[in-house]
């Protein structure tokens, strides 16, 4: 039973309240940014279509697969290279100039709209409730402005280091902050990570994970060269838990011809389970053909056992309908990965994979959720605002049985974007919708691009971005414990703020596609996450590390209780300290109402 403080203790602390509480908790903390090598960098070519450097002529076929027939198989021999004999590992050359959109060179493709006409099935939002989760610790600068916008940064984390992908870079650096690798993915490095394994001057949407059942990390980006019509999944494996060093390298060919049409691959999705690594992409129509523009989702299923040796790689495809699949990572043992869709404006599209690896088949399911609308606009302070894409799902874990997944739009009686989660029963049969819900807070702010990690706790950690008519963009993270109520969240808290947003003049920005979240494979405890700001420069990147329980447990006695209570009022108005919950700068009254959401006496 909930025990309730002394009478003379609340009239105390609404006092406190009145004086000092604000409506929703922010940190104050900023990370410092490091400044790049003031050499610039143009952009790696003008007009001219990108190359791959391949003889045309030596080019596979098109690969011959059609939608809901038997997974086809494929082989790829590896290049193995060291990152220790790059002449030169950490490239911060600084880009100036326009950054360029890599859609600018995809060829012209639209994938179908969600159905947002949908009839009303009862299921509605939780709501962020202002109790403190989230306590955030090292936070570091990562890859700032590239020739590319936007960055659509990924994060990986091992036992010592922490990977980050942007377009078009790859970085690793201690877990303290310390630089240790950062090159371009492209052959405009110094190598280019993947351009000794024959990656030309395009990759794009490079996406990384540290798989926690083999201690390899890996990293994929995709390759398009419309000068030759090539299409490329290219992905790369440590040959241990250490980024630094030999990376087993592989270009499997994704140009497929179905319908008697060709189509190329675009916007991944990339995970994994115990039994395989696994690539979901879109596919689009390459110039005319009787085949529709859009032929829908490919899942790649690689076998990890040839790459973890440096042996040559065994992949499976099969063909999905519809668009935008996320594939699920898998870091607890016995959960199998799953992929995930927005099938329309309140349902999501479950496909469980079986046959993994040699013989992968898909079987699927709808899920009724609480209903979304898109919302493809953020607002900010100056410019014409963000461009934040569709509600297609972005992000996906599985831990114990559960889905839990994201993506960004309107909440039902709401009218701003807002970051949005999901759990799914998937011990269930069939797949049942257990909790979720937003971010929204009644102000004219938006918030987008969430991305969700679950520890071994059962604790759930969150990024996402917001911004606002008087906010540029900013990084908040959230939690929630398992023993908080359903379809609850903690109220973002500010980790990152941006000092101005991006202005293109009356068009919008493009924000991206994605932040990432995961979870610290030493402890399975602590998240880690990236996300993305702006500054007079171009955009840049932080990762920040953080923990999700309850702060206001401040004795450590496993309670919220008077001894909690007594050592905040002993801070009340110092600077930072533990007692400091939302981490503004100050113990002040904000910190005792927080208090006081998670009392229990």
């Amino acid at each position: 039973m909930r025990k309730m403080l002394p009478v003379v203790a609340l009239a105390f602390l609404a006092a406190l309240l009145v004086a000092g509480c604000r409506t929703e908790p922010r940190i104050a903390w900023r990370v410092q940014t490091e400044s790049a090598a003031a050499i610039p960098v143009a952009s790696p070519f003008g007009d001219d279509p990108p190359l791959s450097g391949r003889d045309p002529s030596t080019l596979p076929s098109p690969l011959a697969r059609e939608v809901g027939v038997a997974a086809v198989s494929g082989r790829t021999e590896p290049s193995i290279i060291d990152t220790r004999g790059f002449s030169r590992s950490i490239d911060r050359r600084r880009f100036e100039g326009d950054a360029r959109r890599p859609a600018t060179l995809l060829p012209r493709h639209k994938k179908p709209p969600i159905e947002t006409k949908v009839a009303d099935n009862g299921l509605r939002a939780g709501e962020a409730r202002e109790v403190a989760r989230a306590t955030p610790s090292v936070g570091f600068p990562g890859i700032a402005q590239t020739p590319w916008s936007p960055p659509d940064p990924s994060i990986a984390v091992g036992p010592d280091h922490v990977v980050e992908t942007v377009n078009m870079k790859v970085a690793w650096y201690e877990k303290d902050g310390t630089p240790v690798f950062e090159q371009f993915l492209d052959s405009t490095g110094d190598p280019g990570f993947f351009e000794e394994v024959g990656g030309g001057s395009f990759t794009f949407d490079p996406k990384c994970f540290f798989d926690p059942h083999v201690n390899r990390y890996v990293i994929l980006a995709l390759e398009y060269y419309s000068g030759s019509g090539e299409s490329w999944m290219t992905f790369a494996v440590s040959d241990d838990d250490d980024p630094n060093g030999l990376w087993f390298k592989y270009r499997t060919w994704a140009l497929v011809e179905s319908q008697d049409s060709i189509y190329w691959v675009d916007y991944p999705g990339f995970g994994y389970d115990e039994r395989g690594w696994y690539i979901t992409a879109n596919l689009f129509r390459l110039g005319d053909g009787p085949g529709p523009g859009f032929l829908g989702g490919l899942l790649r299923v690689i076998d990890k056992a040839g790459p973890l040796a440096g042996a040559p790689a065994d992949w499976s495809d099969v063909l999905l309908g519809g668009a935008s699949w996320q594939v699920a990572q898998a870091p607890g043992s016995g959960d199998e990965a799953r992929v995930v869709r927005q099938s329309s404006a309140n349902q999501l599209q479950l496909g469980r994979i079986d046959g993994v690896p040699g013989n992968p088949s898909v079987t699927t399911d709808v899920v009724s959720v609480i209903e979304v609308q898109a919302d493809a606009t953020a607002t900010t302070p100056i410019g014409s605002g963000l461009w934040i894409v569709d509600p297609r799902i972005m992000n996906a874990t599985i831990r114990d049985g559960r889905l839990w997944c994201t993506n960004h739009g309107v909440l039902t009686g709401d009218s701003d974007a807002s970051a949005i989660w999901y759990e799914i029963d998937v011990a269930e049969n069939p797949p049942r919708f257990r909790q979720g819900g937003g971010f929204p807070y009644g102000s004219g702010d938006h918030t987008f691009f969430p991305a969700v990690a679950v520890n071994g706790l059962g604790q759930v950690g969150i990024v996402h971005g917001r911004s606002g008519p008087a906010l540029h963009p900013t990084i908040e993270i959230s939690g929630r414990l398992p023993s908080d109520p359903l379809g609850t969240m903690a109220a973002g808290i500010e980790i990152g703020a941006s000092v101005t947003s991006p202005d293109t003049g009356d068009n919008l920005s493009r924000w991206g596609d994605y932040f990432d979240a995961t979870v610290d494979p030493t402890d399975d405890r602590t998240f880690w996450v990236v996300g993305e700001l702006q500054t007079p420069d171009g955009w840049i990147t932080e990762i920040h590390r953080f923990t999700v329980g309850m702060p206001a447990d401040l004795d450590g006695d496993g309670r919220v209780s008077g001894a909690d209570f007594g050592i905040i009022l002993a801070a009340f108005g110092t600077a930072g300290g533990p007692a400091d919950l939302d981490g503004n700068g100050v113990v002040d009254g904000s910190d005792l109402g927080l208090l006081l959401g998670d009392w229990t006496g």
